[in-house]
């Protein structure tokens, strides 16, 4: 009779195992399914909520309240999807209240962390609602480091239109030296037109890097400061290649027209991507002055300058075109002839695209 009990025991307490394991697991998807249902319904809530406000149908108070409710990692995704796309005096009506969240005094009190990667993360979750009241902390963070920390709370101060932390960072730029061109140029650019001003002055004092005084130069381009062009043509003699490439570059996004003179003195630059440039800005600029030299570099060497100097030639009308039915008809070089034509038609040969390399 022991014998049988043992035999039906076993099978049984196998059973009521595999029973217990396969409630446990059903229970825990069932946990899961409402947490996201639930999640689902707290950010219908929180969006309505935002919209309700917006129209005066909902006090701050309110607002405030449905933010408390959602977890941390949602508040923050509920902010990138219901904030950042409004235009701009909706999107700070909801920061003005929404800064003064739970949510977002913890990611301050973050910016002290012993982790580096949670300071950053805080800095670059501040930044999604201006943080317009937590400039210290942020202005704290971005000194203390490392880079990332200083360029993520860069950033954060930028939209902010911070302007003690524009002039902390061209006053340090050892503190990003590491990031990359791109990151320097964004970063600058991210504190608005208003940074124009500082900019240039920063620009006159000769930034203590290459990397930021090319940032500078940029920047000072893509804000359209107008003023700035005076100080941008001096640069097309600095020492370092990079940077007479972004002022040459930027003359021709300043539209800066009294100072195609500048370009035309440096156009026989011996780098290929200022030339290049150059060219590019001559056209840009509309300079018929420029014609003659612009006609010469059809035979350089590297075919990007031949490419911009054709366009260029293109952009100055009927004497720019005639020097290139010239060159396409009847110059020596071959390669002259084959890039005129390219301009002249709107295409690229294939034996020029064969040749083709990276772009400056």
């Amino acid at each position: 009779m022991s014998l049988a009990f043992s035999g039906f025991a076993a099978p049984l307490a196998i059973a009521t195992v595999s029973a217990a394991v396969a409630c446990g697991f059903l229970a825990a998807r069932l946990s899961r399914r409402m947490a996201r249902r639930n999640a689902r319904e707290s950010g219908q809530e929180f969006h309505l909520c935002t919209d309700a406000y917006l129209t005066r149908d909902a006090t701050a108070r309110d607002l405030l309240r449905s933010a408390a409710g959602l977890p941390p990692d949602q508040f923050w995704s509920e902010i990138d999807a219901a904030v950042s796309p409004l235009p701009f005096r909706a999107r700070r009506a909801l920061e003005r209240v929404l800064e003064r969240s739970r949510h977002v005094s913890a990611e301050r009190r973050a910016l002290r962390d012993d982790s580096p990667w949670r300071r950053e993360l805080a800095a670059r979750r501040l930044r999604a609602l201006g943080a317009v009241r937590h400039r210290r902390a942020l202005r704290r963070a971005m000194a203390a480091g490392p880079e990332l920390v200083t360029l993520a709370a860069g950033f954060a101060l930028g939209r902010a239109r911070d302007r003690r932390a524009l002039e902390w960072l061209l006053a340090h730029p050892a503190a990003i030296e590491r990031r990359s061109p791109q990151a320097h140029i964004a970063l600058l650019q991210s504190f608005g037109r208003g940074a124009g001003p500082a900019l240039l002055d920063a620009l006159r004092q000769r930034p203590a890097t290459h990397r930021m005084q090319r940032a500078t130069i940029e920047a000072l381009a893509l804000c359209d400061h107008q003023p700035a062009a005076a100080a941008i043509v001096e640069e097309l003699n600095d020492s370092w290649r990079d940077v007479r490439v972004a002022a040459a570059r930027a003359l021709g996004r300043l539209n800066a027209t009294a100072y195609a003179s500048g370009l035309l003195e440096a156009i026989d630059d011996s780098e290929w991507q200022v030339r290049a440039q150059i060219a590019r800005a001559l056209g840009r600029l509309g300079a018929i002055e420029a014609v003659a030299p612009l006609a010469a570099l059809l035979t350089d060497p590297s075919w990007w300058v031949r490419h911009h100097a054709a366009h260029a030639l293109l952009a100055l009308g009927d004497t720019g075109r005639r020097a290139l039915h010239l060159a396409a008809g009847s110059h020596a070089d071959r390669a002259a002839r084959e890039i005129a034509a390219e301009a002249l038609s709107g295409g690229i040969p294939g034996a020029a695209l064969g040749r083709r390399r990276s772009a400056p």
